[in-house]
C-alpha cells in the first residue's frame, strides 16, 4: 500500500475486520477478539491521514481525561462539603446538591465572562499559561462552550467581546497538554494577584464564591447600571428562575427584557458598537446570532446581511428603527411594543426569518444580557453525565492510561472516531449518534475551536455541530440509524458493549441510506483497527454516549418510551435464546445487562414543549433558554439521507461480542 500522507487522496485502506465479514462467515461468537492491529493510518472521505496528522493523537485525549478528573473534582467538592467547610454563603447550607451546583457553575459562567473580557494574547504558549491561564471553574465554561462548535465559531466572528478568544485557537486543549496534569497546577503568585486585579475575584474558585454576590445590570429603558443579586428571597436572585429587579426608573427588569435588549443591541449594532445612534450606513456590518455561519460557510455575510435585512423592513421593528435615532429611546419604544415579553417580539419578527429552524436557532441565542449565544449554565450542567461516565471507567484516574495495554483503548476510540468522521461524508443529511469512546475524542477534537471548524470544512465540506439537546426518542431511533450505516460501510459491528439496540425500526427510510453507503463502502477488507481490542474498556466505551439526552415533557414522549422498554424487553429475550443455541457470545450478552439501557435513562434536564428551557430541575435554579426548542443535528434523520432496511447489521445477534450488531433482529434485520 502506498505511503498514507495527511492529504493523500490515494484509495484508503479500508476498516473492515478479517474476522467479519458478510451475515454468515463470521467466526465463532465465542472465541476471543483478534489482536488489536494500531492503525498505520485514517481514513476521512477521500483523504488519507497518518498517524501524526490525525485530528486528535492520544495525547491530547489523556490531557483531556485529566481536565475532566479536575472538573469532577471540583463539583464533588462543592456538593458533599459543607457551606461552613468552604466559607461559602450562609444560604447554601440549605441547598440540596443540585441547587447548590447550579449556583456554583452559575458564578463560574460570570467569572469565564470576566475573564474573556481581559484575557490578552500571547504568541508563546509558556507565557501565555503562566500570564492568562484562568481557574478550573473558568476552564470548566471555556470547555463547555468549546463543545458548541457552530455557536463558538461564530461567537468568535460576530461578538466584539470573542475576538481575542478567537485569536487563541486550540489554546485550551494545546495549554492542558503543556501543563501534562492540569491537577497539579499551580499558579504564580504574580499570576494570582493579576487575576484579582483584572477580575475583582480571588484565582481559587472556592475562595471566590463568597465574593461574586451580585451582578451588574443595565436597565435597557434607561441604562442605568443596577446591582443584582445572585440569590434572592423569592427565587428572584440573577441565578434563579424568576429573576426580577426594579429599576429606579420604576421599570421591572427580567430576563425576557434583557434577552429582547441584547436582540435590538445586535439588530441595530454595526461595526461600532460603541455608538450611541442608529448609523444605517455601518448597520448591515453587525449580525444577529444564528445567522452567520452555516453548515457549509463558516462565515456567510451575504445571508446574514439578507436576514437583518428582512428584519429591518419589518413594520414592527421599521418604525421605531430611524436613521440618527438613540438607540437607547429605540429599544425602550420596542420594549414598549411587544410588552416586555420575549414570545411577543419572536410572535413579530418570526416571519422575517423564514425557515423554522432558522427561528429556532436565532431565538435560542437570547436569552439573557450575556454577550455568548450558548447559555452556559445549562451546557456545562448537561457534560455532568458524560464526566461521570468517564469517571466511572477509572478513565479519569490519573495513571490508568500508564501501561500499553490499557492505553490502547484510547487507540482504538481514536480510530472509531476517525471512521465517525468518514461515516458523515456517507450522508450529509443524517443525524449519528457517537459512543461514549467516539464522544470523548469528538469533544477532543472541539476543544481546538478554529481548528475543528477548518478541519471539518477539510475533510467534511461541512461544520459538523454537536448537538447537545436532543429529544430522547429522535436520539434512540437516530442510533439505531447509526449502528446500521457504521455496520453496513465498515463491515463490522458498531456496539460491543452488549446491548440490544434501542430505538424503532426505521423501515424504508434505511434503505435509502445503506443503498448509497453500499456504494460508496471501502472494499478490500483486510484492516482490523475498528474491532476492539482485547480490554474489557474497550466493550464498554462502545455504549452510546447519552449527556445530549433530554427529556421532554408529554403524553407522546412517555408512550413512545414505553414501546422502546417493551422492544429492549424483547430483544434481550431473543438474545438469550441466542446465547443458549450459541448463536451469541455469552459475555457479550452479560455486558449488557451489567449496565443501564441506552435513552431510557435521560440526564435529568427537563423541558416543556415547544419551549425548551436548559435548567436542571432545582426548584429556583434554572438559567432558562426561551425560545431554544430542541432541535436536533443538521438534517436530522430526515430528508434525502435518512437509514433503513430490513438489511441487518451483521452477524449473529447483540449489539456486541462476536455476534455483531444483528443478523435476524437486533441492529437491523427483520425488524425489531
Amino acid at each position: 500500500m502506498p505511503t498514507a500522507t495527511a492529504d493523500s487522496k490515494e484509495a484508503p485502506p479500508s476498516y473492515s475486520a478479517n474476522s467479519v465479514g458478510p451475515a454468515g462467515s463470521q467466526s465463532s461468537p465465542n472465541e476471543p477478539p483478534p489482536a488489536y492491529h494500531v492503525p498505520h493510518a485514517y481514513k476521512i472521505g477521500t483523504y488519507i491521514l497518518s498517524p501524526p496528522n490525525a485530528v486528535v493523537n492520544l495525547e491530547e485525549l489523556k490531557a483531556h481525561l485529566a481536565l475532566l478528573r479536575a472538573f469532577k473534582t471540583l463539583r464533588t467538592n462543592v456538593q458533599n462539603k459543607t457551606a461552613a467547610e468552604l466559607n461559602l454563603p450562609v444560604v447554601v447550607e440549605n441547598m440540596d446538591e443540585k441547587k447548590r451546583w447550579s449556583w456554583f457553575v452559575g458564578l463560574a459562567v460570570e467569572r469565564f465572562q470576566l475573564w474573556v473580557e481581559t484575557v490578552k494574547y500571547h504568541s508563546d504558549l509558556s507565557e501565555w499559561i503562566e500570564k492568562e491561564l484562568p481557574p478550573i471553574d473558568v476552564l470548566m465554561a471555556w470547555h463547555a462552550y468549546t463543545l458548541n462548535p457552530m455557536w463558538y465559531h461564530e461567537d468568535g466572528l460576530r461578538v466584539p467581546a470573542m475576538k481575542t478568544l478567537r485569536s487563541l485557537g486550540d489554546r485550551l486543549l494545546t495549554s492542558i497538554v503543556h501543563i501534562g496534569d492540569i491537577n497539579l497546577y499551580s499558579p504564580t503568585e504574580d499570576r494570582i494577584q493579576e487575576w484579582r486585579k483584572r477580575t475583582g475575584t480571588a484565582f481559587d474558585p472556592l475562595e471566590s464564591a463568597p465574593q461574586l454576590t451580585h451582578r451588574t445590570v443595565e436597565c435597557p429603558y434607561c441604562w442605568t447600571q443596577l446591582s443584582a443579586p445572585m440569590i434572592a428571597s423569592g427565587d428572584t436572585g440573577y441565578l434563579q428562575t424568576k429573576f426580577s429587579i426594579t429599576c429606579k426608573c420604576n421599570k421591572k427588569i427580567t430576563k425576557d427584557i434583557l434577552a429582547i435588549a441584547k436582540f435590538i443591541k445586535d439588530l441595530v449594532s454595526s461595526d461600532h458598537p460603541s455608538s450611541l445612534s442608529v448609523d444605517f450606513d455601518r448597520i448591515n456590518d453587525g449580525y444577529i446570532a444564528g445567522t452567520l455561519t452555516t453548515i457549509t460557510d463558516p462565515q456567510n455575510d451575504t445571508a446574514a446581511r439578507k436576514v437583518k435585512t428582512s428584519l429591518l423592513v419589518n413594520r414592527f421593528l421599521s418604525d421605531p428603527i430611524q436613521p440618527k435615532r438613540d438607540i437607547r429611546d429605540t429599544r425602550a419604544d420596542i420594549l414598549k411594543r411587544v410588552d416586555g415579553d420575549l414570545a411577543n417580539l419572536q410572535k413579530h419578527i418570526s416571519i422575517s426569518l423564514m425557515l423554522p429552524r432558522r427561528r429556532t436557532r436565532v431565538f435560542s441565542a437570547y436569552v439573557d444580557d450575556r454577550p455568548f449565544s450558548v447559555e452556559l449554565v445549562s451546557a456545562v450542567l448537561r457534560q455532568g453525565s458524560f464526566i461521570d461516565k468517564m469517571h466511572g471507567f477509572a478513565w479519569t484516574e490519573p495513571t490508568y492510561f500508564d501501561d500499553d495495554v490499557d492505553e490502547v483503548v484510547l487507540i482504538h476510540a481514536i480510530a472509531r472516531y476517525h471512521a465517525f468522521l468518514d461515516l458523515m461524508t456517507s450522508a450529509s443529511t443524517t443525524l449519528f449518534v457517537p459512543t461514549l469512546d467516539i464522544d470523548l475524542a469528538w469533544h477532543t477534537h472541539q476543544m481546538k475551536g478554529k481548528q475543528y471548524s477548518d478541519q471539518c470544512m477539510k475533510y467534511l465540506k461541512r461544520l459538523i455541530d454537536h448537538d447537545d439537546k436532543i429529544e430522547e426518542n429522535h436520539l434512540a431511533n437516530a442510533f439505531d440509524i447509526t449502528c446500521r450505516a457504521w455496520q453496513q460501510r465498515f463491515n463490522v459491528p458498531y456496539m460491543h458493549c452488549g446491548c440490544p439496540l434501542p430505538g424503532d425500526t426505521i423501515g424504508q427510510k434505511l434503505a435509502k441510506l445503506t443503498h448509497r453507503l453500499s456504494i460508496s463502502r471501502p472494499s478490500d477488507p483486510t484492516g482490523n483497527s475498528l474491532l476492539p481490542p482485547a480490554h474489557p474498556d474497550a466493550f464498554s466505551a462502545t455504549h452510546p454516549s447519552e449527556h445530549n439526552c433530554v427529556e421532554v415533557d408529554g403524553l407522546s414522549t412517555e408512550a413512545r418510551r414505553q414501546a422502546r422498554l417493551h422492544k429492549l424487553k424483547q430483544r434481550r429475550e431473543r438474545d438469550a435464546k441466542r446465547v443458549e443455541q450459541g448463536k451469541m457470545d455469552r459475555a457479550a450478552y452479560e455486558r449488557g445487562a451489567a449496565h443501564d439501557a441506552a435513552f431510557l435513562y435521560p440526564v435529568p434536564f427537563f423541558y416543556p414543549p415547544v419551549i425548551a428551557c436548559g435548567a436542571v430541575g432545582v426548584g429556583g435554579f434554572a438559567s432558562c433558554g426561551l425560545g431554544a426548542s430542541c432541535a436536533v443535528g443538521a438534517g436530522a434523520c430526515g430528508g434525502g439521507g435518512a437509514c433503513g432496511s430490513g438489511g441487518g447489521c451483521g452477524g449473529g445477534g447483540g449489539c456486541g461480542g462476536g455476534g455483531g450488531c444483528g443478523g435476524g433482529g437486533g441492529c437491523g434485520g427483520g425488524g425489531s
